[in-house]
């Protein structure tokens, strides 16, 4: 899972909350916990497809989010 991968992360385990991401609220963060993605370093390496399957979005949100938090 995303988690176990923390100790690779540049990013602490505490980094920024997935809410930081823009279009990111509490319901889609508790989702996105749920498959282990906490934080917006999570986010960026986390992949599309699993983040749209996760989250019950689209995979074009999914990416969305995701770019937005490679930005961040």
């Amino acid at each position: 899972s995303v988690a176990d991968d923390a100790s690779t992360d540049p990013a602490p385990a505490d980094g920024d909350p997935v809410e930081e991401v823009k279009g990111i609220g509490p319901a889609y963060s508790e989702r996105l916990a749920e498959m282990g993605i906490e934080t917006v370093a999570q986010l960026a390496a986390a992949d599309a497809a699993a983040v749209s399957e996760g989250a019950k979005v689209s995979e074009k949100r999914a990416s969305t989010w995701i770019d937005r938090a490679e930005d961040f």
